[in-house]
């Protein structure tokens, strides 16, 4: 079978998948599939690489050889990326596509509807999931729903907050309603990018500012005092099974990209040193998180503990990091599912839901 792996992008996350995309060539079962990278460049060009049919290198780009490199990742001036034909794609059989793409225009609903066009089966969540999922203001209000905990927060459009009395207002209503400290995040980012920490009604204006730099949407979110991080990862389709928890150990007041994906300063505690309770509830409230979107295939749950341990869900990932300081592949491997498993299982649960679907149509 054919196993498109499409990654790189217009997001700002760009570097992130091209890291996430390394550690799965490494981990694909080649017994069982021939994979094609399409690499999409920072300009949005299609680029298609040359089929891999063994593991390719995972030192840094700059230890690859020109062969190896334009095999994971083609560029336009290069003579083994080619741009990609679509029309490759649509109608084919015995093939599937893993758009692993964090953030905008990639997690957020537009290559999945692309690739519902090209009625090709893929890898994670649908259009609405995943559209949902990357919005933080559209998915807090789907939690409400199924009243699932989260913390106090208000949403905060620029639409309104372009007019300077009503900005005052809404600025007002934060700290009246939440107080300080707060987190200001732009609502369809990821990998902590767009977000900071607000101390005072004077720092809340340019954390405001730095946020609809990359969002016209922006959620703030009443901070939790000595909170513990904790992530579940979800695995399955209709019944998804989830993980064991994980903790965040953090030196700084949150899990930022630095300490994501740069300086590796972050400590993935795993098991999460919580009660059995506590491990219920997480669980719990992930699996539930995950239906009320309609997810598929693959999410991470984020949430916060506080001191009094009350549990309160943070949010969502709908296509998460599988880097090599990632939470979802680590909860994984120590709940007894090792990378290429997981790889492998991803990729079943697509061609399962793209089955299904087709199933369901045939009925009608």
């Amino acid at each position: 079978m054919k196993l498109y792996l499409m990654y790189g992008g217009r997001t700002v996350e760009h570097d992130v998948t091209v890291m996430s995309t390394r550690s799965a060539l490494s981990a694909v079962d080649y017994q069982k599939y021939e994979v094609i990278p399409i690499y999409i460049t920072r300009q949005g060009l299609f680029l298609k690489g040359l089929t891999l049919t063994a593991p390719v290198a995972a030192e840094t780009a700059l230890k690859l050889d020109a062969a190896e490199q334009a095999a994971w990742r083609p560029e336009p001036d290069h003579s083994l990326g080619t741009k990609f034909d679509f029309a490759e794609l649509a109608g084919q059989k015995d093939c599937v596509v893993f758009p692993m793409i964090h953030g905008t225009w990639g997690e957020d609903g537009t290559i999945q509807g692309l690739l519902e066009v090209l009625d090709v089966p893929y890898v994670g969540s649908g259009i609405c999931a995943s559209a949902v999922g990357m919005d933080k203001i559209m998915a807090k209000i789907v939690f409400d729903e199924y009243q699932i905990p989260q913390v106090p927060y208000l949403s905060v459009l620029a639409v309104h907050y372009r007019d300077a009395d009503k900005a005052a207002q809404i600025r007002e209503q934060i700290a009246t309603e939440m107080g300080f400290p707060v987190y200001v995040k732009a609502a369809n980012a990821g990998s902590s990018i767009g977000v900071s920490k607000a101390e005072s009604s004077e720092e809340l204006v340019g954390c405001l500012a730095d946020a609809f730099t990359y969002d016209d949407r922006v959620v703030v979110e009443k901070a939790v005092p000595k909170a513990r991080e904790l992530a579940v990862s979800l695995l399955g389709n209709d019944d998804p099974k989830a993980s064991i928890a994980g903790e965040i150990g953090k030196k700084q007041d949150f899990y930022d990209y630095e300490s994501k994906f740069i300086d590796g300063s972050t400590k993935l505690i795993i098991p999460a040193p919580i009660t059995a309770e506590q491990l219920a509830e997480v669980q719990k409230y992930a699996v539930m998180a995950f239906n009320a979107v309609g997810a598929a295939g693959l999410t991470r749950a984020d949430f916060f503990l506080d001191r009094d341990g009350q549990v309160w869900l943070n949010e969502i990932q709908t296509m998460p990091g599988f880097t090599q300081f990632s939470m979802y592949p680590f909860l994984w491997q120590a709940s007894g599912v090792p990378y290429p498993e997981l790889i492998d299982q991803l990729i079943q649960l697509g061609l399962q839901r793209y089955a299904s679907k087709k199933q369901t149509v045939a009925n009608k």
